[in-house]
């Protein structure tokens, strides 16, 4: 699947088979289509999906993605999805490479039932059929979720909605999954399903994120899964410690920043003042940056994607901007930027918009990776989990183990701040400045701390 500028004259093709009726007519042009105008009828989706046979359905869904990110970010698709046969000779080429074996799960919610697909390595798709899970009774719990693990005051309190979501998304299939060795689990989820933070589903023992490592992606035809060496990538990490245009102080960014581009990674730093949007612009075309590090305020809101931004020193870098900026600096022409970190962002929770704009951060940017955050976690908490990811990712063999790894650190209290220290492990331990004001025996083991991190697009 290609992508076109919506800026120029001329509109891209794109073939959305939405009705059951025009399904197999890919091959028609129509010069006048693009997926702005095309609109997804929910109930005809449903019924078709439903009676559709399994690869028939998984292109359904693929298109119906396609469509409703291109209608949110304004831009135009055109080319064909990708089919079963394909996503699972991709996943066997990726383990060749990689020694590590991915699935991809598609969370289909339909009006009456859920509806799981999940692809693997030289395998025929699965297809499991969950009918209590109906989309109100999803959706509520969902929210229930996402309510109760944003609240660290309550420490077990979301552990029924997590126990629930799992016995209906993860359960049904996860006797194939240890079956098949499975190590990174990669989601493509429906509307209304995409703020979930999956790493903190719970069987009644362990979280997800204990047995696999977890990404999103907004479609398998959208993201590019071709794998590079991220290692000998440079930095440019721009972080904002003050208050500025309104905002509230993040006295842990300067550390936060400086550890990264002194101590864990090579590269370049825009701090406070320097942190414009000429500046980044600026040191960007110097220099092909691998990473970018963004440390401060962003908003994933609801309504158009313009409501959305960065904030850098002296602007708000809007999302529509941002994708201006993106095609100016080139990150999505090879070698692409590898990854983006937003470490300090928050999206709306279970508002569909802002949803799409997060999950569709890869699409918009260019980039192959993203890392941001579903909610607004903590000062400290995002300085111990990213710390911990960038060193993890020096060694990890994929982009999303290096995330798991940190996770799991924290949830094992391996890494937490004590006494003015961040401590990364037993042996590490990282003096921290006073101006930081971090109490004593900060415990960062629950969800809340560090499930919101999320990985979208490319987990390799």
């Amino acid at each position: 699947m290609n992508q076109s500028d919506t800026t120029g004259n001329d509109p891209q093709e794109i073939l959305i088979p939405i009705n059951k009726d025009n399904n197999n007519n890919n091959n028609n042009n129509n010069s006048s289509a693009n997926n702005r105008e095309v609109k997804i009828d929910r109930k005809t989706f449903d019924s078709n999906f439903e009676a559709a046979g399994i690869n028939e359905a998984l292109n359904l869904f693929e298109e119906a993605q396609t469509v409703e990110f291109g209608q949110h970010l304004g831009i135009n698709f055109f080319g064909e999805v990708a089919t079963a046969q394909e996503i699972s000779q991709i996943l066997d080429d990726l383990h060749r490479q990689r020694g590590k074996k991915s699935a991809v799960l598609y969370v289909v919610s339909l009006k009456d039932q859920l509806q799981l697909i999940l692809i693997l390595a030289n395998n025929p798709p699965i297809r499991t059929i969950i009918p209590e899970a109906n989309s109100e009774l999803l959706r509520k719990t969902a929210q229930e979720f996402r309510s109760e693990v944003t609240n660290r005051d309550k420490l077990n309190g979301y552990k029924y909605s997590a126990q629930k979501l799992y016995q209906w998304i993860i359960a049904p299939l996860e006797s194939t999954l240890e079956t098949n060795n499975i190590d990174a689990l990669i989601l493509s989820m429906d509307s209304g399903l995409r703020s979930i933070p999956v790493a903190a589903l719970y069987d009644g023992r362990q979280f997800l994120i204990e047995k696999y490592s977890v990404s999103i992606i907004p479609s398998f035809s959208l993201t590019d899964t071709r794998y590079f060496p991220i290692l000998n990538k440079s930095m440019l990490a721009v972080g904002i410690s003050k208050s500025t245009q309104g905002k509230a102080p993040l006295p842990a960014v300067a550390t936060e920043v400086s550890l990264l581009t002194n101590n864990l990674w090579s590269g370049q730093k825009l701090l406070n003042e320097q942190s414009t949007i000429d500046n980044f612009q600026a040191l960007s075309n110097q220099d092909r940056f691998g990473i970018i590090h963004i440390a401060t305020h962003a908003e994933f809101k609801p309504g158009a994607i313009h409501n959305s931004y960065i904030q850098f020193w002296n602007a708000k870098l809007r999302f529509d901007e941002l994708r201006e900026l993106s095609q100016k600096l080139q990150w999505q022409q090879d070698p692409k930027v590898e990854l983006m970190v937003l470490s300090a962002c928050r999206t709306a929770l279970g508002d569909k918009e802002a949803e799409l704009g997060f999950a569709g951060l890869t699409i918009q940017t260019g980039v192959k990776t993203a890392l941001g955050s579903l909610w607004y976690v903590s000062d400290e908490g995002s300085l111990a989990l990213m710390t911990k990811f960038y060193e993890q990712l020096k060694t990890a063999p994929i982009k999303s183990e290096a995330l798991q790894q940190a996770q799991l650190a924290m949830i094992k209290g391996q890494v937490r701040l004590e006494e003015q220290q961040l401590q990364l492990d037993e042996e590490k331990l990282l003096p921290l400045s006073s101006e930081l004001g971090v109490r004593q025996n900060i415990n960062l083991s629950h969800p809340y701390y560090w499930s919101a991190f999320t990985m979208i697009g490319n987990w390799n």
